[in-house]
């Protein structure tokens, strides 16, 4: 290469001073290879969401932000325009990248429908095309401008490793496979791979996906950002505003009747001036749009978006109007419309415990009376006081709770210590008789204080789902050791699941279940009852999606199954607990 020829490829080279959509105006063709419905040269009107002002391509360019985030709705055209940013900055300033898709089949299929015709088709951009194919510029790999780009599968974590990145781009994070007892979740592992050019002040990470539900990857990590929202003007009255779905008018009433007509009929609507929309008035709000976060970032260079499908000249009101109308049909089909043209996180509203529910299972006791003693709650029969505790690395979580004969119950006191002694002190004060204590992280401490200790009892929760709520098997604590004595106790293992959903029923008061009590003004004890709804139960199973503390709520549940173990609860009137709910024991 001669002196002229290394300059001018220098100078072709050299790091754009354009920002990413001047840049891909000039040098992006997509092709008709390429699945877009615009094809052409690129043309940012076509995308105007992304390119407005504090927007995504803005927050790309700018180097004072390492992370942008869009939790987004479905056709948004994201997917192309994360490529075309990308290859501005392999063109103009090259280094190494990864693009992690969901498995290994979808990295194949948008390398090759997507990220390589833009490098093949664009006149300006063949260059950078090696000669030698076979090895630099696979599906899987491809070597731009002298720097690899790296396509992976969420699912091979294995390739995740070993390679320093400056680019990294995390296409539907929502998908990807969750973190296991051994490894670290698909998209965390991905982040590390930055870490090296993160302490030069040069990574970039680009993450986006349609949400799934609050605990989402997505979504944790927009609310880690600043959670930027697009303000446009009303046409008519020049009023700023955040376009919402509350703000589209369908007339559902019609749509039982004559779908169509509904369908023809649905427009936006301005909620101060209350003038209708069309949609060509809707994208040329947009066109002038503006990005502003609305709140202050948990980590300051974090740029996140709210980008719903409506903010896309992809979507039309009728469109979104009509799968509104197929989206009452059933619970997943709202869901779908929720996460894909909502761009927002479905709640299980009715599959969690609301705080609100607190005051309406307040008892006429005080805290550390029992409720059995007040004539308002004379029973017959011999109650019960037992104890259930979250056992912790270094303090214990207890709770204390009078049982009824059939279940009835009112909580006594909940609260914390320090130790295993300390808790025998509570135990006596309230007269507990029967403590189940959960072994999980202090397993041999645990199992010798039951041992030495009458009416302790040790318990496990399973993994798997159990076809019974507990089994109870005689445990030899001493064995393997040589001068053991072939001690036994008594262990429980339960399934969680099937445990937490009787609580749940208790707390919710579903027909049929036992009272289920908490002293006067427990509904203002925010520490319990914050942890009492940590939890929801998503598609059977109870998760903690935003990682709260949950204490009291594991305590409540170690509480209950203490009183099925021993008979005095019932799931329902003059129904044994034991034998409806196990197999064994």
């Amino acid at each position: 290469m001669t002196l002229g020829q290394y300059s001018l490829f220098r100078y072709l080279t050299r790091p754009s001073r354009l920002g990413t959509v001047a840049w891909c105006e000039a040098n992006v063709y997509l092709s008709p290879r390429v699945p877009t419905s615009e094809p052409g040269q690129w043309r940012s009107g076509v995308v105007a969401a992304l390119c407005r002002p504090g927007g995504p391509l803005e927050a790309l360019d700018d180097s004072g932000v390492e992370t942008v985030v869009v939790r987004k709705g479905s056709q948004t055209a994201l997917t192309t325009t994360a490529y075309c940013w990308l290859g501005k900055e392999m063109a103009t300033d090259p280094s190494s990248a990864m693009i992690v898709m969901n498995s290994a089949a979808d990295a194949k299929e948008k390398s090759d429908e997507t990220w390589r015709p833009i490098w093949e088709d664009s006149p300006r951009l063949q260059r950078f095309v090696p000669a030698d194919r076979r090895k630099s510029w696979t599906k899987l790999f491809q070597r731009v401008n002298g720097s690899p780009v790296y396509w992976i599968g969420a699912n091979s974590a294995g390739r995740l490793g070993s390679k320093p990145i400056r680019r990294l781009v995390l296409d539907e994070v929502d998908k990807y496979p969750g973190q296991t007892k051994s490894e670290a979740g698909a998209a965390a592992l991905a982040r590390q791979r930055v870490k090296s050019f993160r302490k030069k002040g040069l990574a970039k990470i680009l993450e986006f996906s349609t949400p799934t539900d609050e605990g989402g990857e997505i979504n944790v990590e927009y609310l880690n950002g600043d959670q930027r929202h697009l303000w446009v003007r009303c046409w008519k009255c020049r009023t700023e505003q955040v376009m919402v779905w509350s703000g589209f008018k369908l007339d559902m009433a019609l749509a039982k009747t004559d779908a169509p007509a509904a369908v023809r009929g649905a427009h936006y609507e301005c909620p101060h001036c209350k003038e209708a929309w069309t949609d060509d008035q809707r994208w040329a709000a947009i066109d002038g749009g503006e990005w502003r976060a609305t709140a202050t970032p948990r980590d300051p260079r974090c740029w996140s978006y709210w980008l719903p499908s409506w903010c896309s000249k992809f979507v039309t009101v009728s469109y979104l109007a009509a799968q509104w109308i197929k989206a009452q049909q059933s619970r997943s089909a709202l869901q779908d419309f929720v996460n894909s043209e909502c761009g927002e996180p479905f709640v299980h509203y009715d599959q969690r415990i609301r705080d609100d529910q607190f005051a309406q299972l307040e008892g006429d006791y005080a805290e550390g009376e029992l409720w059995l003693s007040q004539p308002t709650y004379a029973r017959d029969g011999q109650p019960m006081v037992v104890c259930g505790c979250d056992v912790q690395k270094g303090y214990l979580v207890p709770v204390f709770r009078q049982f009824a004969e059939g279940g009835d119950s009112g909580l006594v006191w909940a609260g914390d210590c320090a130790s295993l002694d300390a808790l025998d002190v509570l135990a006596a004060r309230f007269n507990a008789q029967f403590v189940l204590l959960d072994q999980r992280y202090r397993t041999r401490e645990v199992q010798e204080f039951c041992a030495t200790h009458a009416g302790y009892i040790p318990a496990m929760g399973v993994t798997a789902r159990a076809r019974a709520l507990f089994n109870s098997q005689a445990v030899d604590i001493d064995e393997g050791r040589r001068s053991g004595f072939g001690r036994r106790i008594e262990l429980l293992t339960f399934d969680p699941d099937m445990l937490k959903d009787i609580l749940a029923s208790l707390i919710q008061r579903r027909d049929g279940t036992p009272t289920w009590l908490v002293p006067r003004g427990y509904a203002a004890n925010l520490n319990y009852c914050r942890q009492m709804t940590a939890e929801r139960n998503v598609n059977g199973r109870w998760l903690n999606p935003l990682g709260h503390a949950n204490h009291y709520w594991d305590a409540e549940c170690m509480a209950l199954l203490c009183a099925i173990r021993v008979g005095i609860f019932r799931t329902s009137r003059g129904t044994d607990a034991n034998e409806a709910d196990r197999t064994g024991g």
